[in-house]
């Protein structure tokens, strides 16, 4: 089944949800004290693999690693080697992967293109890509699916935006988003999920946000509601402690919607820098202390967030 058509009434849009993240990690770098900056750049490159990859839990290169690897490069300018990540990434252009390794892929070979410089396997990636597009909007990890997810959509939409494509039916996708918001405010992944989480919230308020669309009443209490005493952000109302992705992506998207002063600023900084590891980098929360190059890019999410309110 190939998703339909969009409807040629329905607004052409090319997100622009990159740019931002790029900025709020750029913030992030240009805030750190020198011995942090050089702690963590010195992190972020032994996160080098003998593949060229950067690594994940397994300690071999991961596509998914690499671009919180890479965008971690970028923001504090370490010289990485070029040439064995991009030969890391582009041995990978012939895998069968899974939706979230491909738009992986998609946004690493970007990074790694000289600036304004078309991706190469362009044309494959796009009909990759658009396997996995919705006929009612958005996009699902499963290819021919009705309805977009929310994560899903998102990390499509950042590949999309790698690129240089629109968004497929962006007015369905703010149609399907609006009906993935549940009555306490917050937004669940997917249809039939039910309970709200922090991440998914997030991105549906960033991608309503990018689409122009109202947000709706209480989504933004619902999210500020998720600040626990500790100054952190968790997964969802009954999650029993706070953690840093979930810190980031909120401090994000209410920075971005313009809603960052109901956060209780020196409280969260106070447990984004709680997060800071010994050896340079970030964890996850109390209970994961084992840092990576992913909480390496969620901790300057949210530090670039929150010493730039409103600047993002």
């Amino acid at each position: 089944m190939k998703p339909a058509a969009p409807d040629p009434r329905a607004p052409s849009l090319r997100t622009r949800c990159a740019p931002a993240l790029e900025q709020a990690l750029a913030r992030a770098a240009a805030s750190l004290d020198t011995q942090a900056r050089t702690a963590l750049r010195a992190f972020v490159r032994a996160q080098l693999a003998a593949d060229g990859g950067f690594r994940g839990r397994s300690g071999d290169g991961d596509l998914y690693y690499t671009v919180f690897g890479l965008e971690c490069a970028r923001a504090l300018e370490i010289d990485v080697p070029v040439e064995p990540i991009r030969r890391f990434v582009e041995s990978r252009l012939d895998a069968s992967l899974d939706f979230v390794h491909l738009t992986c892929l998609v946004r690493c070979i970007e990074i790694l293109a000289p600036d304004g410089a078309p991706l190469a396997c362009g044309a494959g990636l796009s009909e990759r890509l658009a396997r996995h597009a919705c006929a009612e909007g958005g996009y699902h990890r499963h290819p021919a699916r009705r309805r977009g997810s929310v994560y899903e959509s998102f990390i499509g939409a950042l590949a999309a935006e790698s690129l240089r494509e629109a968004l497929p039916n962006p007015g369905g996708l703010g149609a399907i988003l609006a009906g993935l918001g549940k009555a306490s405010g917050g937004f669940v992944n997917s249809e039939g999920w039910g309970v709200a989480s922090t991440p998914a919230s997030a991105a549906a308020l960033l991608l309503l946000h990018e689409l122009g669309e109202p947000l709706p009443p209480k989504s933004v209490a619902w999210l500020l509601g998720q600040q626990r005493a500790g100054g952190g952000f968790a997964a969802a109302p009954l999650a029993p402690i706070s953690d840093l992705l979930s810190t980031a992506t909120a401090l994000h998207a209410l920075n971005r919607i313009g809603a960052l002063q109901g956060v209780a600023i020196d409280r969260c900084l106070d447990f984004v820098t709680g997060c800071w590891d010994d050896s340079g980098g970030f964890h996850a929360h109390a209970f994961d202390r084992r840092p990576d190059c992913e909480y390496a890019f969620y901790g300057l999410l949210a530090l670039g967030n929150l010493v730039a309110p409103g600047g993002i």
